[in-house]
């Protein structure tokens, strides 16, 4: 499947606004001078995460915990239940939605 929806994302404690992509099996972060790239099968656990304190600009985010440890924080700008699709296409599991 593929998706591209404007985001907001955080790495390493730095925060860029840009683009996500999914398309081949690879999810795709791209922003002004900033870009980041994995397998979708890199993904341990994922959840939807709507708690104030994990919150990108008030949205709720999609928490991804990578193999190698790293959490990465995906808030999506693409309007209502663009968030839900893009968990959706997160291997097709259900992801565990905290702080509601």
């Amino acid at each position: 499947m593929e998706l591209q929806l404007p985001v907001v994302w955080t790495l390493h404690d730095q925060t860029s606004a840009g683009r996500l992509e999914i398309s081949g099996g690879r999810l795709v972060l791209t922003s002004r001078g900033r870009s980041f790239a994995f397998p979708i099968g890199s993904i341990a656990t994922f959840m939807i995460d709507r708690a104030p304190a994990r919150r990108l600009r008030g949205m709720p985010v999609l928490s991804l915990r990578l193999v190698g440890g790293e959490t990465m924080l995906v808030a999506s700008l693409g309007g209502a239940g663009s968030l839900q699709d893009l968990a959706a296409v997160m291997g097709g599991r259900q992801p565990v939605a905290s702080g509601t």
